[in-house]
């Protein structure tokens, strides 16, 4: 927890020994080598240079940031920003391609470095049409999409994310609409798209509970007329819980409001939220990139949508389609998925069955807990899929738990690797740091100091074991 709370702080000593760790947070060593490298080239010494993935996603961060602030270059490197260093615009920046995830992918960087002579590599490998159909065509099916034309993979799942919230904003500004409500806590970063790209004002309504649909009726009643979309996780990240799904879409439905639903926590594996949603959004960094080794996503339309037409033609003008070495990865790893998904659904159970019943646990939060189960039924796909998350209060103070767990460390989550995480403390510390943020969060029914699991496929044993000794 110390190293923690030191890296969140940004201690240059402890920042400057984590090497590799997810790549929209740290960047990889190819792509910052990358970088460096047309930052001599183009003579940008005394600004910071960030490679995109195509110059419309240069062009977007340049109008975040400001014209004033970002040079743009575009060449056989796709397209170079550079942004200058005074002020808050490197940090806006940094944040930018945080929060949308429309950097150049690790594998691309490589091949960038091994064209240009500066690492040594073998002979780079053609793009392959076959494991884009393969991914596409598979993931069409898991999801339940009738077109396969209405399904686009995505350089990352926050892409996903900001692709459809652009192109919603988009249909809905037509009709005057602008606001957002925000159905539950959020992964931080879908959070921050809502907080930063939503226009000025007040723009974001945060329904606090996604299960109080009372509370988003009675809102929607009243000011239902200025609403663009609703974003909602089915289940939400970190707490677990499921909205109910037929009358969640009965309400955006009457109110001509766009519902955009993420499935990532539980996966498309395990979940069907296509009938329910206008848009789905998804990271297939989890589950189906299960080694942990890839950034993508995934955004699909509901042809049933009475948005549908109007989605359709804008979406593709958002969409930043993955690099093709990153396609093929993933494709490597689909034959494995449903198996790997098998096996962590049952070990789940098994762990949630355990910490129940544990006294250094006070409140075990997952897909089958009693205040939720019925309501997730309604969207699960199998007899048993739980998906791998588990969150978890505890009646010790987290660091004498966390501290000595055997468990792996790590953030995300849907690898064949259990991992633990305290997930306030890495995604929202600016909020857990805070004596105020903290009984804010309290206020929500979150509690600051919650340990987040994700369940792998080590044999169950071995997992039970290891909070065994610490709880």
């Amino acid at each position: 927890m110390e190293n923690i709370v030191q890296y969140e702080e940004r201690l240059p000593e402890v920042v400057a020994r984590l090497k590799v760790a997810y790549p929209r947070f740290v960047s990889h060593h190819w792509v910052l080598q990358w970088e460096a490298y047309l930052q001599t080239r183009l003579q940008l010494q005394d600004r910071a240079v960030f490679c995109l993935c195509s110059l419309h996603a240069a062009k977007a961060l340049q109008r975040y940031v400001g014209f004033d602030h970002v040079m743009l270059f575009a060449d056989e490197t796709r397209a170079v920003v550079s942004v200058a260093p005074e002020g808050e615009a490197e940090e806006m920046a940094r944040k930018f391609l945080q929060h949308t995830g429309v950097r150049i992918s690790s594998r691309e960087a490589e091949d960038l470095l091994i064209r240009n002579g500066l690492i040594p590599g073998a002979t780079l490998e053609r793009p392959s049409l076959d494991s884009s159909t393969t991914v596409r065509d598979a993931l069409s099916d898991a999801i339940g999409a009738a077109r396969r034309e209405d399904v686009w993979l995505t350089i990352s799942g926050m892409n996903s994310v900001f692709a459809a919230f652009n192109a919603i904003r988009d249909l809905q500004a037509a009709q005057s609409r602008t606001l957002w409500i925000q159905l539950g806590w959020l992964y931080v970063d879908t959070y921050e798209i809502l907080n930063k790209f939503t226009g000025e004002g007040d723009q974001k309504i945060l329904i606090p509970d996604p299960t109080d649909l009372d509370q988003l009726a009675s809102f929607l009643d009243e000011r239902g007329k200025e609403v663009a979309g609703i974003i909602a996780e089915f289940p939400t990240n970190p707490l677990v819980q499921t909205p109910d799904a037929d009358r969640l879409r009965e309400l955006s439905r009457l109110h001509d409001v766009v519902l955009m639903v993420d499935p990532t926590v539980s996966s498309i594996l395990n979940v069907n939220t296509m009938p329910y949603c206008d848009v789905l959004v998804t990271s297939l960094t989890k589950y189906i990139a299960h080694e942990g080794d890839v950034l993508m996503g995934l955004l699909a339309l509901n042809p049933q949508s009475p948005f549908y037409p109007e989605l359709k033609a804008i979406v593709p003008q958002y969409v930043e389609p993955p690099y093709h070495r990153d396609v093929q990865r993933v494709a490597q790893q689909l034959p494995h998925c449903q198996a790997v998904a098998r096996t962590v659904n049952a070990n789940t159970g098994k762990l949630a069955r355990y910490l129940q019943t544990h006294p250094g646990v006070k409140k075990v939060y997952w897909a089958y807990a009693d205040t939720n189960r019925e309501r997730y039924r309604k969207i699960e796909r199998g007899d048993y899929s739980p998906g791998c998350l588990i969150t978890v209060d505890l009646a010790k103070p987290l660091a004498e738990v966390y501290d000595p767990c055997l468990i792996s460390k790590g953030p995300s989550f849907g690898m064949v690797r259990t991992l633990i995480c305290p997930y306030m403390y890495m995604a929202h510390y600016d909020i857990v740091s805070d004596p105020a943020g903290r009984e804010d969060l309290k206020d929500y029914g979150i509690n600051p100091d919650l340990v987040r699991i994700s369940v792998g496929v080590e044999p169950i044993e071995q997992i039970i074991d290891a909070f065994d000794e610490v709880l």
